[in-house]
């Protein structure tokens, strides 16, 4: 009788047996193919189809570019600099054009000199200042620019002063660009101009217009610039000094 019992729990209809071996054989798959992954993991090319990796390696190869392309623009600065000759008209300097040849299937650099005119940095167009070492479409509308908003330039080194202009550039054409001794800049009437009109000088913040503006009003009319340099401060640009007219 509990035999019977017992053979009764372990019977299965064919619905049943079929069920079994259907999970059995799904659990078998699933654990090779588990075993497959984990000894044979998938190649995957990061570069291909990793984002981040892409951007990485193309911020790279930027990068390796930008450098590249200073050392060749230091390079051939110092390469011109080098070759400058002094000539008899005081007007007039020349600078280095390289000639490039093939001989025997060899590329032979030769320099050739040729004539620049000095540049007046206050009656210059963009097309003059083109002409100048390094010196391409973008520097000079910034030279024009910032002339009209100065009133004028009253020294060359005030070029540094520009966005961008870095020493070795500037190193690079100094000697060609020049500002007349009886030049004459706009000036500000520090007594009478109003506070927007004195406020667009690239000399003066906001600040330093403010003190300005209630000296006037409270103190009286400033006369010197040794007063003007009281009032603003320490921190007031040298190059104000240009500009400036007590009237």
């Amino acid at each position: 009788m509990n035999e019977n019992r017992l053979k009764s729990y372990f019977a299965f209809t064919k619905s049943e047996r079929i069920a079994i071996i259907t999970i059995v054989s799904m659990i078998v798959i699933i654990v090779v193919i588990n075993y497959l992954i984990i000894t044979n993991p998938p190649k995957r090319d990061y570069f291909k189809h990793d984002l981040d990796s892409i951007v990485a390696r193309r911020e790279f190869v930027m990068d390796s570019i930008r450098v590249a392309d200073s050392i060749e623009r230091d390079q051939k600065m110092k390469k011109d600099k080098a070759c400058l000759v002094p000539t008899g008209d005081s007007s007039k300097k020349h600078r280095p054009k390289q000639v490039i040849t093939r001989k025997d299937n060899t590329c032979v650099v030769h320099h050739e000199e040729r004539a620049i005119s000095i540049v007046d940095l206050n009656t210059a167009d963009t097309t003059l200042l083109k002409q100048l070492p390094d010196i391409g479409s973008a520097f000079a509308n910034r030279i024009v620019d910032y002339r009209e908003k100065l009133g004028g330039y009253c020294e060359t080194r005030q070029l540094l002063e520009i966005y961008g202009m870095d020493t070795a550039r500037y190193n690079g054409f100094k000697d060609f660009v020049k500002t007349d001794s009886t030049f004459v800049p706009n000036k500000l009437k520090i007594n009478s101009d109003a506070f927007k009109i004195l406020l667009k000088h690239p000399y003066l913040e906001y600040d330093d217009v403010k003190k300005i503006v209630n000296h006037r009003e409270q103190k009286g009319l400033i006369t010197s610039w040794q007063q003007l340099k009281n009032i603003v401060g320490d921190a007031i640009n040298p190059n104000l000094r240009y500009y400036v007219e007590y009237k």
